[in-house]
């Protein structure tokens, strides 16, 4: 799809760090199964493996920046939303896989009601609220059991029961695919670079309710979440309690209702 002045075109943007199969994997998918007008910013976050080389295989609907040094992922979003323009936002880690009109489902939900800022799919991963298991479980028992592993064919059965169809959702969203509107990401402002990941999706949401904005939940899009590769070495358990400690004491600072 080309990019251009489209009402209905995205920025998608994805921050990397090396994982170049996986981000290759994705942009391929992009490529294949997006139904609407899309360009990509890839912010590559000091990568030292073959993701350098994303700018000369990848030429169309693309915009590749390449930081010196590692600046978080919540810095690399930011840099993405500066550099686009169109009416909608997706953020999207590089361990997804997408299918055939992602991109248009996410949409077109998030078009369902002026209110909604942003609109997340069902994925895989069993430690997310949004895995379809849990969602199926705790609030949406219509949800059929997959029968099988495929990423296409649990995407027909979705799209046979919830054409078009979503629900809107108390709490946050997980920021492994979320498709937002510009003009809510411009009434809220940048992601708070301070968090880490996790605490960086709890804030934001936050935040767009407290614009007046609510979400939602696309129950006809399914992605596959691959576990995330370790980019640093695993934190003593003591170490784990503080870090923890801190990303809730920042959140609680900024939201009283915070828990």
């Amino acid at each position: 799809m080309e990019n251009g002045s489209s009402r209905s075109a995205a920025d998608i943007v994805i921050p990397v760090h090396d994982q170049f199969s996986r981000t290759r994997t994705l942009l391929e998918g992009i490529y294949r199964h997006s139904d609407l007008p899309f360009h990509m910013y890839v912010i590559d976050n000091a990568s030292r493996d073959e993701t350098v080389d994303l700018a000369k295989i990848y030429t169309r609907n693309i915009t590749v920046v390449r930081n010196r040094e590692d600046v978080g992922w919540c810095a690399a979003v930011n840099q993405g939303i500066r550099l686009g323009s169109n009416p909608y936002i997706v953020f999207m880690h590089n361990n997804v896989e997408v299918d055939q009109g992602w991109l248009g489902n996410l949409v077109t939900f998030l078009e369902t009601h002026p209110r909604i800022g942003a609109v997340g799919p069902l994925g895989s991963d069993p430690r997310d609220w949004q895995c379809a298991d849990r969602v199926r479980e705790k609030m949406v028992p219509q949800i059929p059991r997959f029968l099988t592993e495929d990423l296409h064919e649990r995407n027909t059965v979705l799209k046979y029961h919830f054409h078009r169809a979503g629900i809107l959702v108390e709490g946050m969203l997980a920021f492994f695919c979320a498709a937002l509107k510009r003009r809510a990401v411009e009434a809220v402002g940048d992601l708070d670079e301070a968090l880490a990941r996790g605490g960086d999706s709890e804030d934001y949401c936050r935040r767009l309710r407290k614009a007046g904005y609510v979400l939602g939940l696309s129950l006809d899009t399914y992605v596959v979440q691959h576990p995330p590769a370790r980019r640093r070495p695993l934190l003593e358990a003591g170490e784990r309690h503080q870090f923890r400690k801190a990303g809730a004491a920042r959140l609680k600072e900024k939201h009283a209702d915070y828990r």
